[in-house]
């Protein structure tokens, strides 16, 4: 028989198909995305030399985007700062540790750190699919180990999400810190030099004793470990506190496999649309006031927010406060509307 060894070695693109998955370890620092205004994040540095900055890419692409000022390490005084669901300010008198060659040089230390002997360190190349540049989230997952015994090799670990407040300390400072809430018996306080843990219980008698806040004084310094210190020159706007614990409580429902108050909303505004009902109506209007006020926004998609849910429960006259109809109105072209149907007799 005549062999063909072309064929024998020709691969089979029809083959069953499977793919793995590899844990990166990293920690998160804090950090400034400039893009139109300054932002407070956190930034995700990896053992493979890889920063998640809104970018995700390499370390020389890291370096880039602090040198062209996409990364920074200040804000000036005047200009402000955004952070996401708790508020926005205006800065004065800042301090800050690093400048761009100094806080380059402290991200690659923190690499090293991970990954000593700095193996498999990432290289970017980018990937497309007919002609789509496709990008990758390097969004981590905030954990804690759960170990079975001291020496347990392969601890558990328990994910986490974290939520940015401020907190007076026993002296009367102020700081920036990342509650890590896991469940209602572990709420880790970080950006600290030593961070430690807090029951929700305890949480919620911070907030009685004003320990976490989310509105400050003017001229108030904030300070954030590992980054900085800025004073309040003026307030924008900031989230409520009893807002905030409703998100905390939130959180930790979802966290134990229960649904988000936004889920459970979007789910009664669906049932309404396919039979609009006085008692669904109702359902609705207690199901969105249960959201922590600073998330109702995200109950509908990126264009339409929570307009139609408000047109719903609150009048059709709720459109006038949606963005896109202000912009027609504004330019004098047609203005934009969203039907909703309105509630028949059961």
């Amino acid at each position: 028989m005549k062999l063909n060894l072309f064929r024998k070695n020709k691969v089979d693109f029809n083959l069953p198909s499977t793919y793995r998955t590899k844990v990166i370890e990293g920690v998160s620092i804090p950090g400034i995305i400039r893009n139109g205004t300054h932002f407070f994040v956190d930034l995700e540095v990896y053992e493979d030399g890889r920063v998640e900055c809104w970018n995700f890419e390499d370390f020389e692409h890291f370096k880039k985007d602090v040198k062209r000022g996409w990364v920074a390490v200040n804000i000036p005084n005047g200009e402000e700062i955004s952070i996401h669901s708790l508020g926005s300010w205006t800065v004065s008198d800042g301090s800050w540790n690093y400048n761009k060659d100094s806080f380059i040089d402290y991200v690659w230390s923190i690499v090293k750190h991970l990954n000593p002997k700095l193996d498999n360190i990432y290289s970017y190349s980018e990937k497309k699919v007919n002609g789509v540049t496709i990008g990758e989230s390097g969004k981590g997952k905030i954990y804690k180990e759960k170990k079975k015994n001291p020496n347990d090799p392969f601890p558990e670990k328990i994910k986490g999400t974290g939520i940015n407040l401020f907190f007076k300390d026993e002296k009367g400072e102020y700081h920036l810190v990342r509650f890590d809430v896991y469940d209602q018996e572990s709420i880790w306080v970080n950006r600290f030099e030593e961070p430690f843990e807090i029951s929700l219980t305890q949480f919620e008698q911070m907030i009685l004793e004003e320990k976490i806040l989310t509105e400050l004084p003017i001229s108030t310094q904030v300070n954030i470990f590992g980054l900085g210190f800025f004073k309040i020159k003026e307030e924008r706007y900031s989230a409520k506190i009893s807002e905030k614990l409703l998100e905390v409580k939130d959180t930790i429902r979802v966290l134990n496999g229960e649904p988000s108050t936004i889920e459970l909303c979007r789910e009664i505004y669906q049932k309404y649309m396919g039979n609009p009902t006085v008692r669904l109506k109702e359902e609705l209007k207690e199901a969105y006031e249960n959201i922590p006020e600073h998330e109702r926004m995200y109950v509908g998609d990126m264009d339409v927010k929570d307009t139609a849910v408000r047109m719903i429960i609150y009048g059709e006259q709720e459109i006038e406060n949606w963005s896109h109809y202000q912009v027609a109105k504004e330019m004098g072209e047609e203005l934009p509307s969203i039907s909703i149907p309105k509630p028949k007799k059961e």
